[in-house]
Parts: structure tokens; sequence; C-alpha cells
């Protein structure tokens, strides 16, 4: 017998169409190119069944001992192989029970597995080689078998894509390989097996438990072969618009005949408008090894024409595929130019928006607001709406309208506020140069001096140097900072016409200078006003006399000078008749008032005896509690006392008990 060596063989020629063997192994030569035994699915690599490769086809007899008892055996010699077999009846690969070669039976058999003197288990082959499958198709592994089994006792195919790292089960179109005691060819083509570069293929004998145990012969392998033809590979491209725009979308379909490899791309080319793909412009892709369609774009800018074709090209393998076969139109469509973002201050000027956008618009289109209203083009920050704006060109023949958009964001300018430039009238140490700036100023700017020097908001009167001091709020681009100058010439005090007062004068009480009944520090020299027009005023002295009992005001008004507001105080007037003493007849079983001493004392008359002082109260017309200085007690039924409170009516309450109030004028002395 001669040996066939197993060799991978590349095709020369892509016009060859018989299928071309790839592996053939009919193991003749001393090193086949299959490895015995191996553990691969599950299998064990030894026993009660193994595999041998041999010429040896004769059966004959043996014993094997089963729980201590021999038991004698016959395996039947293997069915001789067919003329289609070459050379028949030479060596072949098949499964031995491993008692059978113990007594040197060499033949195709096995021991079934009954689960009591014979174990269970798988036995597996496989090739030693890859081979590569890559640019071909219809790959067809065949083989020589037999197998006759039991429905538990079988033999399986498998191949794998990986060199062998995983096995894959071939189940079409036979999955067990049994009952069958005679040589028979096997070719299976599968679509899997095409494009591979590590492709393998192993067989696997299963030898379950089976109570009704098999028979031989056992799983038997001859003459295996790989074969394929080069791969054919094809690509139509589908019919497409027959009229399109210059950045039109479009999709391209295309059928893909053959076998196309993982990571291909289909891509769509454009002629030019003669037809000529000399220099072909690619419109999309798509990553695919199967048909289907890809999504294009007529690039902006393709010149006008109506010679266009469109094709699909791929690169795994590199297939070039037919044209549409029409010829395209290929039209220029309008033109609105491209789409843009304007941020602007909010107090630029008024500007038209179709310069803003991009590339070259076409004029005479129409432009609407984001509102969708029409409107003139002009943008003013001052009225118009912030947002896009939709500039529209009319279709031209079968080209679509086209529109672009600009869409203007406004930033609101930063406010320093306006300028001061005067001087400064105060009576305060330090005061806020931000309170000096006219207008709406925001608070989170800096100063500086009038040196240059950073400052901070406070001027400090008698520290901080005259002169401008410089306000600048940060702007948010694109809108500049911001400033605003405080210009302080010079510092001069505030007018003061002293503080509100009132005062209580008796009707029979003399003319009263009103300057002294102003509160806090009156400057001297402003003037006095009488705006219920009583005409008791005369200079800065009011005669009570002329005016009859009630509640009046006087003004006091010192002007002002040099940025300096006027200032005014108010003196309230109350004329009271003054009746105290005359009360006394009225509440002959109550306290009297006495009137007034020179010294600022006030005297009582107590209506009856042992009153207690501490239990006197002296209250104004409001009724709160005035404090004065101790009471002294000037025998049983005179009480005497100072009031250091303003000018005015005032009352004295006795308790406890019965309680008594007594009216009573307070006047400074």
């Amino acid at each position: 017998m001669r040996q066939l060596l197993a060799h991978l063989c590349y095709l020369s020629s892509m016009a060859l169409s018989a299928q071309t063997p790839l592996f053939t192994e009919d193991f003749e030569g001393p090193q086949p190119a299959f490895i015995l035994n191996t553990t691969d699915v599950g299998s064990v690599q030894n026993g009660s069944n193994t595999w041998l490769l041999n010429d040896v086809y004769a059966g004959g007899g043996g014993d094997v001992i089963c729980s201590g008892i021999p038991i004698n055996f016959t395996i039947p010699s293997t069915p001789g192989q067919p003329a289609g077999i070459v050379p028949a009846n030479g060596s072949y690969l098949h499964t031995a029970a491993t008692e059978a070669v113990a007594d040197g039976i060499l033949c195709c058999s096995f021991a079934s597995a009954d689960g009591f003197c014979t174990n269970p288990g798988n036995h597996f082959t496989r090739m030693d080689q890859d081979v590569s499958t890559v640019g071909l198709s219809g790959t067809t592994f065949s083989f020589w078998w037999l197998c006759n089994g039991g429905n538990s006792i079988y033999g399986e195919v498998y191949y794998s894509t990986d060199g062998g790292s995983s096995w894959n089960l071939i189940t079409t179109p036979i999955a067990q390989y049994r009952n069958q005691p005679t040589w028979t060819q096997q070719s299976i083509s599968l679509a899997a097996f095409d494009g591979q570069p590590t492709l393998r293929f192993g067989f696997r004998f299963v030898n379950g438990t089976s109570l009704l145990g098999g028979q031989d012969p056992g799983f038997g392998i001859d003459d295996v072969r790989i074969e394929a033809q080069p791969q054919v590979n094809a690509l139509v491209t589908l019919a497409v618009p027959v009229q399109l725009c210059a950045g039109q979308a479009v999709t391209i379909g295309y059928d893909a005949q053959g076998t196309y490899q993982a990571g291909n791309v289909f891509t769509a080319e454009l002629s030019d408008a003669t037809g000529s793909f000399a220099a072909p412009v690619a419109i999309g892709s798509v990553m695919s090894t199967t048909s289907g369609t890809i999504a294009g774009t007529i690039p902006p800018g393709t010149p006008v024409g109506a010679g266009y074709r469109v094709r699909v090209v791929s690169d795994l393998p590199a297939v070039t595929g037919s044209d549409n076969g029409t010829d395209i139109t290929v039209a220029l469509p309008p033109n609105a130019g491209i789409s843009a973002q304007v941020t602007l201050c909010a107090n630029t000027a008024a500007f038209p928006l179709l310069p803003q956008l991009g590339g070259t618009p076409d004029p005479g289109g129409v432009w609407t607001d984001p509102q969708g209203n029409v409107m003139n083009g002009m943008f003013d920050p001052q009225t118009s709406t912030p947002g896009c704006y939709t500039y529209t060109v009319s279709g031209i023949g079968f080209c679509s309208a086209a529109s672009a958009q600009v869409c203007v964001i406004l930033v609101q300018p930063s406010q320093a506020g306006t300028d001061f430039s005067d001087t400064v009238c105060t009576n305060d140490a330090t005061f806020q140069l931000l309170d000096l700036l006219g207008g709406s100023p925001q608070t989170f700017g800096s100063w500086t001096g009038p040196g240059g020097a950073a400052h901070g908001p406070m001027f400090q009167v008698g520290v901080d140097a005259l002169g401008c001091y410089i306000y600048v709020v940060p702007g948010i681009a694109p809108c500049p900072d911001d400033l605003a100058v405080v210009c302080i010439q010079a510092v001069i005090a505030e007018p003061d016409a002293g503080q509100d007062s009132s005062i209580v004068l008796c009707a029979n009480a003399p003319p009263y200078d009103l300057f002294q009944a102003l509160a806090g520090t009156p400057q001297a020299g402003g003037t006095w006003t009488d705006p219920d027009a009583t005409g008791a005023l005369t200079g800065q002295f009011v005669d009570p006399g002329v005016l009859p009992a009630g509640d009046y005001d006087f003004g006091y008004q010192m002007p002002g000078g040099g940025g300096c507001a006027p200032d005014v105080a108010t003196v309230s007037v109350t004329i009271d008749p003054c009746l105290g003493i005359g009360d006394v007849a009225g509440q002959q079983e109550g306290p009297a008032w006495m009137g007034q001493l020179n010294n600022g004392q006030h005297l009582f008359q107590l209506a009856t005896e042992g009153v207690d002082p501490s239990s006197m109260m002296i209250v104004d017309l409001s009724g709160r509690s005035v404090p004065v200085g101790p009471i002294e007690r000037l025998g049983q039924r005179r009480v005497a006392f100072h009031l250091s409170a303003a000018p005015g009516i005032y009352l004295l309450r006795t308790g406890p008990g019965p309680r008594s109030v007594v009216r009573f004028l307070h006047v400074a002395n």
C-alpha cells in the first residue's frame, strides 16, 4: 500500500470549479494524521475499548474473567472493504475491545457496557493538523465507515474551527453512526466549514450502558478526505433612485454572492458624471458578510450631471460589484447655509441673521422666529426673543427645500451703576462707596483707589484719600467688564436740626423758646416754620396764650449746601388749660396737686393719712410708667418728689385699695 500524505492545498486559479483535495488520509503510512485516544469531549484514554490503526480484519475467540468467572467470547471478522476504498482491505482506523486486543484479536470490535463487568466510556480520535478553507467554498468532509453498535452504542463526528480547542457535534445528515455492519461512504458539506483558517475533524465512539448489548463491528473509519472549490464571490448593486440631489441621503441595496470573511466592509461608490469609476467616491459603507443595504449620501458639492452610476465593492475578499445599471441625474439643491450658534451681549446693536450662517446660503429665503412666525431677518437684542431662527430656501426641481438655523443666545451685561462726582456730606466715620453710585449696580465688583491699588468697598473719612475710586463688575463673555467712577471732591459735615421732640405748655404760660425743646444736638441759625399757621410763632418763641388747647407742630430747618440736603426737626406742642388745682373740688376724697416748686419738686396733698409712698406710680398720658426721684413724706398727708421726664401732662396714681388718680403739669425749670 502507498501513503497519501495529508496536505493543505491553496488554489491558484479562481476559474476552477471542480472539488480540490485539501486533506486525504488512507492510514497506509507509518505516521497517520490522526491522534488516537484523546480526552476531547469528555472522552477517556483507557477503558474497555480503544482506538487502533491496522489492516486486521480477521476475528477470533478469547475469554474474559467477570467476577472471578471466566467467560468465553467470539469476535466475528470485520467485513471486507469495497472497491471504492483505495486500496481496499488496507489499514484502517477502528475501535477494538481491550480484552480482545489482550487475546490477540485486533479487528474492529467493541465491548458493550453493561454496568457490571464492562464500564461505559467514550473514546475520541482527531486530526493532528489544521486545514485552511479561506477563500474556498463548498467544503466537503467525506469518509468510509461501518458500525453496528446498539441503541446506546454508536459513533459521532465532530469539527473544530479553532485548531481543536473546542469541538462541535455534526448532526446533519447523521447524528449517531450505528446499524451499519458493512462499509459505506458518508459526505458532509456545511457552510460552517468554509472560510476557516484552522479547520479540523474528529470521531468519537460512545459506549453507553445497554442491557441488550450490541453487535460487532465497532466504529471503523477509512479513506478520510477534505475537499473544496475556489470561492466565487460576486456583488450585484440593486436599483437606486435616478434623480438625486447633492447632499441627499440614499439607500443602496446589494446582493452579495459567495462567502465573505468576518470584518468585511461593503462600500457604495459613486462614479463621475460620465459613469466612470476611475476615481470613485465612497458614499457609504457597512460591515457585513451578507446581502443588505448601505445608508449613503450624495456628497454636497457633487457637480451637476446626468450620467452618474453607483456600485458596491467589498474588501474581504476584494470584489467589485456591478453598477446599478441606470444613469443617475444629480442636481444642485438649494443652499440654506450651515446652521450656527451666536452668543451676544444683550446691549449689542441690531444685526442681520443671514451673515451668521456658515457656507454660502442662497439669497431670497424666508426667516421665521422661534415661534414659527415670519420675520424680516433682523435680530434686535432689545426687542427680539433669544432662540433659534430658521432660514428656508425653496426647493429646486426634484430637490427639496433646504433650511438652516441661527440660534441666538443673549448674555446680560454687567451693571456697575452710574458715575458720581461731588462732595460727600456725612458725619459718619465710614460709608459704603457703592451707595454713591446711581442706577442699580451689582454687588460682586471690585474697587481700586485713586493710586490704582485695590481698595475695599468702604470709605473711611479722614483716612482714605480724596479722589476717584473705580468700581469694576466683571462681564460674562462676550460682554465686557463694566465700570463706574466715584469721585469724592471733599467731605463736609451734614446740617443738624436736632431730633423731633414734644412738650406740653400751660395756656397761661409765657412765650416759650422752642429751640430748647429740640432733642439731640441741633445747630443754631436755622429757620422755624408754623405749618398750622397758628400765628403764635415769633422767631423761635411760641406764645401759648394765643392758642386754643390742642396739639401743634412747629418745624426747624437747617439749610443744606455743598451737596448736603437740608435737615428738619419738629417740635410737637400740646397746649393744656392746666386745671390741676381745680381738680381738688371734684375729688375731695382723692389726692390734690399742690403745684411744682422752684427746685423742681412736685407737692401733693393726700386724701388720707399714712398712704405708703411705694404704692404711688407716675404715668404719662399713654399709660407708661415714668421714673421719679425718691418720694419724700412731708407730714402725714403730704409727699414731694423730683421728676426728670420731659415737660408735659402726667398722672399720679395711689393704691392699694381704692385707687385715686390726679393729673398734674410738669415744666422745665
